[in-house]
C-alpha cells in the first residue's frame, strides 16, 4: 500500500482517510507492505515528520515492511536530514530511499527527534533542551523559558500516560520562513491516546469520542490518575499557547484539537494518527 500526501504536508489532515483508517495498532493492514512516499512534497512541517515516524515504526513493530520515499525536492529533503529522521528509521530496519541532503541553512535544530522512556529519560531530555537553547541563544530569553517549561510538560505527559510499545519522541527547531522567526516543538509517540488515558479514571470512563476526550482533557485537574492534584499539564500547555501568533495541534485517535494564530480553537474529527501527537508554534 503506497500512501501520498499531499505536497503542503502538515499532518495527517494531509493524508487520505482511506490509508489511516488503518490502526497499525490493531495489526490490521490490506496490504503486505506500507510505502511512505514524499516524492511530491515542497515541505514537509514538524507535525507530519513525526506522523510519518510513529506511522512507519508502528507498522513496522507489527511485522509489516516498510519503506520511506523522501521528497524531490531538496529543502524539503533537507528539512527531514535536519530533523535526524532517517537514522530513526533506519535503525529499527525500514527502507530510506536517500542520499540525504545537507542541513537546511533556514533552520537550527535544537533538539533533534530523540526517544525517551520513562520520566527519568524524560527530565534529562529537558535538561539537553534547556542547555540547547541557553548555548545557542536563539529567540528571547523568557520565550526559550516558556519552550523548555511546554517541552517538559509534553515529555512527561507522554512518559507516563502513553504507554507507547515504540517510545515516545520529541523534537525541538528554531525557524526562520516567511512566517517569521519561530520554535517549532513536537512530542509523539504510538500509545493508547488520550481518550483511553483519561478514562482509566472512574470518574471519567465515559468521556466519549476522541475529540470529546480532547476536550475534556485540556481542562483543568482533569487526569486518568484521578488525583485531585493532577491534571495540570495539557491545562497548561492550553492556556499558555491561546496566545495571538502560537499555534497548537493536539491529535490523537481520530481527535484533534486546534489553536489557529489568531487563537481561534477547532476540536473535531479528523484522520487517524496511531497514538498521541502534540505541536506547538511559538513567535521568538
Amino acid at each position: 500500500m503506497e500512501i501520498v500526501p499531499r505536497q503542503n504536508f502538515r499532518d495527517a489532515r494531509d493524508v487520505w482517510a482511506r490509508f489511516t483508517k488503518y490502526d497499525p495498532r490493531l495489526h490490521s493492514f490490506p496490504s503486505p507492505d506500507v510505502i511512505v512516499n514524499l516524492g511530491e512534497c515542497s515541505s514537509v512541517q514538524p507535525s507530519a515528520i513525526l506522523w510519518c515516524m510513529v506511522y512507519l515504526l508502528s507498522w513496522e513493530r507489527s511485522g509489516f515492511d516498510c519503506l520511506l520515499l523522501p521528497p524531490k525536492d531538496r529543502a524539503a529533503v533537507a528539512s527531514l536530514t535536519d530533523a535526524g529522521l532517517f537514522p530513526i528509521l533506519r535503525e529499527r530496519g525500514i527502507d530510506v530511499i536517500s542520499d540525504d541532503a545537507g542541513i537546511s541553512d533556514s533552520m537550527d535544530t535544537i533538539l533533534p527527534i530523540t526517544r525517551f522512556d520513562g520520566l527519568g529519560e524524560a527530565d534529562e531530555l529537558t535538561n539537553r533542551v534547556e542547555s540547547g537553547l541557553y548555548n545557542l541563544g536563539l529567540g528571547s530569553s523568557n520565550i526559550r523559558h516558556i519552550v523548555c517549561e511546554l517541552f517538559s510538560e509534553l515529555a512527561c505527559n507522554a512518559a507516563e500516560h502513553s504507554e507507547s510499545p515504540i517510545g515516545a519522541y520529541g523534537f525541538i527547531r528554531f525557524s526562520s520562513s516567511q512566517r517569521g522567526r519561530r520554535f517549532e516543538c513536537a512530542v509523539a509517540d504510538g500509545g493508547i491516546g488520550i481518550r483511553q488515558s483519561i478514562e482509566r479514571n472512574p470518574e471519567l470512563a465515559h468521556s466519549g469520542v476522541e475529540w470529546s476526550a480532547l476536550e475534556l482533557a485540556v481542562k483543568e485537574l482533569v487526569s486518568g490518575t484521578a488525583s485531585s492534584t493532577r491534571g495540570i499539564g495539557l491545562f497548561s500547555i492550553f492556556d499558555e499557547m491561546h496566545t495571538p501568533g502560537r499555534e497548537l495541534i493536539i491529535h490523537s485517535g481520530n481527535g484533534i484539537l486546534i489553536i489557529n494564530k489568531y487563537s481561534e480553537i477547532r476540536i473535531g474529527r479528523a484522520n487517524s494518527f496511531p497514538g498521541t501527537l502534540v505541536y506547538l508554534s511559538i513567535p521568538a
